[in-house]
């Protein structure tokens, strides 16, 4: 079955990029409340999402706020929160169908202007650090917006199912090192990108040195 995952993720990733742009600007209006309740789901029912568990969220008064914040040369005017939902397991699953089309990674695909006007004007960050904040703030740059999802439209996918905990049962890692080849999560003994997965020679180059054999 972890092969089989592995082999539908892939499929996924490329089926995402290819209706992607449209499923953007079509789900666009739901996205604030479909981050609402994923966030909600994932912080309740330990569902690894590393971006937002290294948030480290805690929830004071029914609303959650982040403890660590993303280190940047510009701060966050305002500080991000997920007001707390009890979500079903069907309502997660209708959240994520629209959740995924999106990149909560990013700055830019709601925001227009460099990083100090935005800080000046408004909340400025990652949705990881925003949570419902975010929301408060639509598209204002269509051209920019368009462009950037171009590249990183259906990433939301990516953070979710393409990064797993070692102890998962779907963990595996094969590697070809004479042509440079491996496929499944990179190990954790790794210094940086463990548990991505991996396919063909992406990320080879992050390896260290001893786990290349």
């Amino acid at each position: 079955m972890k092969y089989l995952r592995y082999l539908l993720i892939l499929v996924s990733k490329l089926v995402g990029k290819i209706i992607g742009v449209p499923m953007f600007y079509i789900l666009l209006p739901f996205r604030a409340y479909a981050r609402n309740r994923v966030y909600n789901y994932v912080l309740q029912n330990n569902v690894y999402l590393k971006r937002l568990e290294d948030k480290n969220y805690v929830l004071e008064n029914g609303v959650y706020y982040p403890l660590n914040l993303s280190k940047k040369d510009y701060k966050l005017r305002d500080k991000g929160y997920i007001k707390y939902k009890k979500v079903s397991k069907l309502e997660y699953f209708l959240a994520l169908f629209i959740w995924i089309w999106f990149d909560d990674d990013s700055n830019y695909d709601t925001h227009d202007g460099s990083e100090i006007e935005e800080t000046i004007l408004k909340p400025f960050g990652n949705t990881w650090d925003l949570g419902d904040l975010r929301g408060k703030y639509p598209i204002v740059g269509m051209k920019k917006t368009f462009f950037w999802i171009c590249r990183n439209t259906f990433y939301n996918a990516n953070y979710l199912f393409e990064e797993i905990r070692e102890n998962d049962k779907n963990f595996f890692y094969i590697q070809f090192s004479k042509i440079g080849w491996h496929f499944g999560y990179i190990p954790y003994s790794n210094s940086t990108r463990k548990g991505r997965l991996v396919y063909f020679s992406e990320d080879f180059d992050k390896l260290d040195k001893e786990l290349i054999k």
